[in-house]
């Protein structure tokens, strides 16, 4: 089973992924859709040994034998925050001879990263689980925290209240954190 379909074995799973796969690279040729992904929770982020797991490299294969190499398979979809921060920090994925994070590995493949919860539905606000920086907010900081990781295209936020979309498009006037921004606060926040 993988990515929380108990009732499938997982032989089952890769050949549905594979038929998703190639209805998709149907729709592309019809002109109906230019790429697409896949919008997970856990299969990317857990262990090998775990039965959810999914290497990446599984799943580029399947895309290119759906729609060969310019195939459009090109997204993912994942939890990131600071308490979910397995897609950064646990290397458990094979590319190349290498292990290496999902971030790292979806970087080798060229497929953008989009990432769900930055906030943790605010449960992170309350923690101050990020230092402070900048005179921003702890919603802004947190999603700076998010979209300034590597490998991570952008932060996909709901919201609830006008207010909070005028906060939290503070961060789009200010650049994302530089690698050497983002590695002193990463060092801050494991102190």
């Amino acid at each position: 089973s993988v990515e929380g379909q108990t009732h499938l074995p997982r032989e089952q799973f890769l050949k549905n992924l594979k038929d998703v796969f190639e209805f998709y690279e149907k729709k592309r040729k019809e002109g109906k859709i230019r790429f697409y992904g896949m919008a997970t929770w856990e299969c990317f982020r857990t262990t090998p040994e775990n039965p959810l797991f999914l290497q990446l490299a599984e799943v580029m294969d399947l895309a290119v034998q759906a729609g060969g190499n310019e195939h459009g398979f090109r997204f993912i979809q994942l939890p990131f925050n600071l308490m979910l921060d397995q897609a950064y920090m646990t290397k458990n994925h094979n590319v190349g001879g290498k292990t290496v994070s999902v971030l790292e590995a979806a970087q080798e493949f060229n497929l953008g990263v989009f990432t769900s919860v930055p906030i943790m539905q605010g449960k992170l606000l309350a923690t101050n689980a990020i230092p402070e920086f900048g005179n921003f907010s702890a919603s802004v900081r947190l999603l700076q925290f998010v979209r300034s990781t590597p490998g991570i295209t952008a932060p996909l936020i709901g919201h609830k209240l006008e207010s909070h979309v005028k906060e939290n498009m503070n961060v789009m006037k200010i650049p994302p954190l530089s690698e050497l921004e983002f590695n002193n606060l990463v060092k801050r926040m494991i102190k």
